[in-house]
This record gives C-alpha cells, structure tokens and sequence, in this order.
C-alpha cells in the first residue's frame, strides 16, 4: 500500500486518507485522521475551507513518503502550544483570585496536546522553541508537559495515567509563581535556595484546589524534585518512594531547564543537556525513564555541526535510535580549515569504532572557516 498527493477536486468518496488534514475555522478545528474515508459533504468542506491537497492511500505500490507532514499539522501545533499557555495562565489566576475551579479546562489542554503528539511527534521537537509568551513558568509548564507526554507514550502509561502525568506537569511549577520577580538559573538543578525549594509543594496546594485532580497527579507535583539518590527537594525522597510519574517530570524538567532557562545567558544546546542529565557520576534519574529520552531525544540533532576525535569536522546527517552518541554523519573537512570531499560515516558501525564525536561546532567557529576558505 503506497499514498499520493491529489487534489481536493480529485477527490472521491471512498477514499482514504494516508495522512490527517487538520482545518482551522471560525468554529474551532476539525481533525480528520489517517484512514479516515471521505465521503462527499467531507470533499465539499476541505475544498471549501481552502485545502488544496491531500494524500490518499494507494495500491500501485506508488508511495510519496519523502513529503514532508502537512504544513495544518505545523499549525495545529503552535496554536496548540500557544492555547496551553493562555489555558494555564487563565487557571492560575482562577486559582489565585478565587481558590478553586474544574479539571476539565486541563484535561482538554493535555487531550489537544497528546493528539499531536500522535499525529505527528516530530513537529513537537519544534515547540520548545516558540516564544509564545512573556510568562516563563507558562511557557516552561507547557514545555515540560510535551517532553514528559512524549516519555509517557513511550513508555506505554495506560491513558488514565498520561492525563495525570499531563496534569501534573501543567501544574508542576505553579508555586513559583510567587517567586516569579526572583531569577533563577540551571545551577538550581543541584543547589535552589531555600524559598524555591518549597515550590513542590506550594504548587500541590494550588493544585489541590482544583476539583476532579487525582491524589496520583498531586503526588507527581510534590515529588517532581526528588530524585533517586536523595539528593532532592523538598522531602529527600529516594528510589522506591517516588512515583514514576514524577520520576517521569524530573527529567522532563531537568531538560527543558537547561535548553530554555529563565535567563537566556545560561541556554545549553540540546546535546550538553543530554549530557548532563544521563551523566554516570549522578544517579538522580530513574534509569528506565532515561533510557526513554536517550532514545526519543536527539543528543546530536540532524544538521549539528560536530568536531570528531581525529581533527575532523562533520554535520550529522541522523541519529541512531539505539546508539544516539553515534549519529550517521557527513565528513566535510579534514581539520578547521582543510576541505575534503564530503563523505558518509556511521559512528554506530564497528569499523568506526575510535572515531567519536569530541563536541559541537559554534556557528561562529564554522563561519571563521569558510571565511578562511575563502581567502585562500
């Protein structure tokens, strides 16, 4: 079975959709999903709502699968992104101004996000890096919640426990609200001052106000600092003692801390968080929810300058599911200066075996050697 590009006025009913057509309108969003069959009032308002194309399974074996996923997909996600942000700044300051209010505002949030999600993961790759809001904890809630959903399917939570997981994470930083004048930085992953570190719980008595949260999701949101070794806030709890799920938040928090921080100064690129979460000289982490994000996350995302062991210089070309420090690379200097015709090496393969990857190339070190290049 292969899929095609066509367009909507080529359209037939009894046609099945190879990829889902996400319409934004004045009345909301339709979602038509993969294997969906249309029908003819469904043509009418997909052309009637602008879609010009859609992808429609085939039997000739004449697959299109090099197509990037629908540009509605893109959109679907940053406004899904930007609605959780505007949902969870309307919560807090329900629960602020008038104590209490319903789960369900949440639970609609965390059912937008988890359909994307499913629909198609790699544009949630891409949401960290909106800046839809000035309100960081927003913004970091949200982010957390995507990276955290993401480990959660992965891991095969039943549905009932991604909704508390969602939950948890929408909340999980509530509490700092109070402290949102005070900057904090990534050394606050070891070493937060006393007053932050009774967030955790802050953010579980706001929580609790919310009728319809399960005693597992406040759990979550007082324990997402403690770690394995006992080294956390604000109870000291270690293995044994802490639901998954917070284990789950703890690294999610961890990494978005470190790519996108309150104060932009102490940013780290995606691979150095990596690094610094999965590193054996700490034992904070679960380690079957770090085997998850090693295998969901990137440490060297396609198109990662890279300096190799050898003086080469390479661009990753794609990752290795099962070996992420050793990505499929293409090899395009011989040192930070020397060119040499561009060629493929996978680092995972054994004849590689002492080649690695020693760091990643700053844009301004690989523009210094082209403009060196050029002088030549």
């Amino acid at each position: 079975m292969g899929m095609k590009k066509i367009r909507i006025f080529d359209a037939e009913p009894g046609m099945i959709l190879a990829k889902p057509v996400v319409v934004l309108h004045s009345g909301g969003r339709e979602l038509m999903r993969p294997g969906f069959m249309l029908e003819k009032p469904h043509i009418k308002r997909l052309g009637k709502w602008g879609i010009e194309h859609i992808f429609v399974e085939t039997y000739d074996g004449g697959a299109d699968n090099n197509e990037v996923f629908s540009e509605s997909i893109k959109v679907l996600a940053k406004q899904t992104y930007e609605d959780a942000i505007t949902s969870l700044a309307r919560l807090s300051k329900n629960l602020i101004s008038e104590g209490a209010c319903e789960i369900d505002l949440i639970s609609r949030t965390i059912t937008q996000i988890l359909d994307v999600i499913a629909l198609e993961q790699g544009v949630l790759s891409l949401l960290s890096k909106l800046k839809a809001s000035d309100e960081y904890i927003y913004q970091h809630n949200v982010d957390v919640c995507v990276t955290a959903l993401i480990l959660g399917r992965s891991l095969e939570l039943p549905e009932a426990e991604q909704n508390d997981l969602g939950t948890a994470c929408l909340l999980h930083d509530l509490g700092l609200v109070a402290y949102k004048k005070q900057k904090w930085d990534n050394s606050m992953l070891t070493a937060a001052p006393a007053n932050i570190r009774k967030h955790p719980l802050r953010s579980m008595e706001m929580a609790r106000e919310i009728r319809g949260i399960s005693e597992n999701a406040l759990a979550a949101v007082a324990q997402h600092h403690e770690y394995m070794d006992g080294s956390g806030y604000p109870e000291g709890l270690k293995a044994g003692q802490i639901s998954k799920l917070a284990s789950i938040i703890a690294v999610s928090e961890a990494f978005n801390t470190l790519v996108s921080p309150f104060d932009p100064a102490n940013r780290v690129d995606p691979h150095q968080a990596m690094v610094t979460i999965v590193d054996p000289k700490y034992h904070r982490f679960d380690p079957e929810v770090l085997r998850v994000f090693v295998s969901n996350l990137a440490i060297y995302p396609a198109g990662t300058f890279v300096q190799l062991n050898n003086s080469m210089r390479a661009v990753v070309i794609n990752s290795n599911r099962d070996n992420p420090l050793r990505p499929r690379i293409l090899v395009i200097y011989e040192d930070e200066t020397k060119p040499v015709k561009p060629f493929h090496v996978d680092l995972s393969d054994d004849s590689y075996r002492d080649w690695f990857i020693e760091g990643v190339i700053s844009s301004a070190n690989i523009m210094k050697s082209i403009e060196h290049i050029m002088k030549l």
